[in-house]
């Protein structure tokens, strides 16, 4: 076997998108491999330097393997310092051949200082850790309930009484962990692309925790996904741009998830996170979502989604290879559905 590791490119596509249903056992057309997102997700512009998006192994014209990568900078204050890093995904290997899927995932490495991982079946993890990764604290994504149709996914009359169960577990919920009124005043402004309002943004917070960079450029890149179900806001406060956003709200066969993608504010002030909050998910209400979910990975964060009714609905494994020692030890993040490919699927 002669194994060509590679860049994809615009006429690899089609093969790139069979191999991915048929490796995942997808169904066809699904939306994660047809041919327009695909083109989005690894040819259209993100604002980085010139690299590639995807790597594919290719035997006797065949792709064997292919991992996606989203490439970012980590900021890491104080003093403010941006790292090279990635997250991988899309990551398939043909006919369990660990090894040339450890290829292209090792050619992936070599774009970036440190790697990312959130998410992700057990082998995932367990192939995590034995390529170097440390395993941090889980990434908890916490959820609040729109429309209570939710619960109803199926006819018939099991269903019926496990909706009407879960409701009342959701009302037991809310007893506990009441919605509390915002006290900072908030307004939402659509946006149809971002421009250096998000650098000063981004400069003015001076976040402690370790964050991935937001550019412009980055985020106009998620506004021209395909399907077009993700939005960018602006969060204003008295007339002035506090913040900005990011919502997408994807289908299921029964149900739509609304996500809180991206959110990020000129402060850390837990008062008006909290408004944010309550703004961007009364606009995921009004574009028919029947659920919420957000990642609250910080104390501040978490505070802000449990004032708004939010609660966490499951842990996803979170891990870091960092073989230069960049990082602070025990360094905390700032996680949001805008790494990889988490806020359209």
């Amino acid at each position: 076997m002669s194994v060509k590791i590679c860049s994809i490119q615009p006429d690899d596509l089609s093969k790139l998108s069979q191999f991915l249903i048929t490796g995942f056992n997808a169904k066809p057309g699904a939306e994660f491999a047809k041919l327009d997102v695909l083109a989005w997700k690894y040819l259209d512009p993100v604002g980085e330097a010139d690299y590639s998006r995807c790597f594919v192994a290719v035997d006797a014209g065949q792709i064997v393997a292919c991992i996606g990568l989203s490439k970012t900078r980590l900021v890491v204050n104080p003093p403010p310092r941006l790292i090279a890093a990635s997250h991988g995904f899309d990551w398939l290997s043909a006919n369990r051949d660990i090894a040339t899927g450890l290829m292209v995932s090792q050619r992936a490495d070599q774009c970036a200082d440190i790697q990312l991982g959130i998410g992700g079946t057990a082998k995932a993890v367990k192939i995590r850790e034995r390529s170097g990764f440390t395993i941090a604290p889980s990434v908890p994504e916490y959820c609040r309930i729109i429309r209570p149709r939710y619960f109803f996914q199926s006819p018939g009359p099991v269903a019926t009484w496990k909706g009407l169960a879960k409701i009342a577990r959701e009302y037991g919920r809310w007893l506990q962990h009441p919605r509390q009124k915002p006290g900072a005043p908030i307004e939402l402004r659509r946006v149809e692309s971002f421009g250096d309002e998000v650098t000063q943004i981004v400069n003015a917070c001076q976040m402690p925790e370790v964050h991935t960079l937001r550019t412009p450029e980055l985020l106009n890149h998620f506004l021209r996904y395909p399907r077009k179900n993700i939005t960018g806001w602006h969060i204003l406060q008295n007339g002035r741009v506090r913040g900005f956003a990011l919502l997408s709200v994807v289908h299921d066969e029964n149900f739509r998830t609304g996500k809180i993608a991206d959110c990020f504010l000129d402060c850390l002030d837990v008062e008006l996170w909290h408004a944010a909050l309550h703004a961007l998910t009364n606009q995921l209400r009004e574009q028919t979502a029947d659920l919420v979910v957000c990642y609250g990975t910080t104390p501040w964060m978490a505070d802000a989604l449990t004032r708004n009714g939010f609660y966490c609905q499951r842990l996803l494994p979170f891990a870091v290879r960092d073989p230069k020692k960049l990082l602070p030890e025990n360094a905390s993040f700032y996680l949001t559905h805008l790494e990889a490919d988490h806020a359209y699927l």
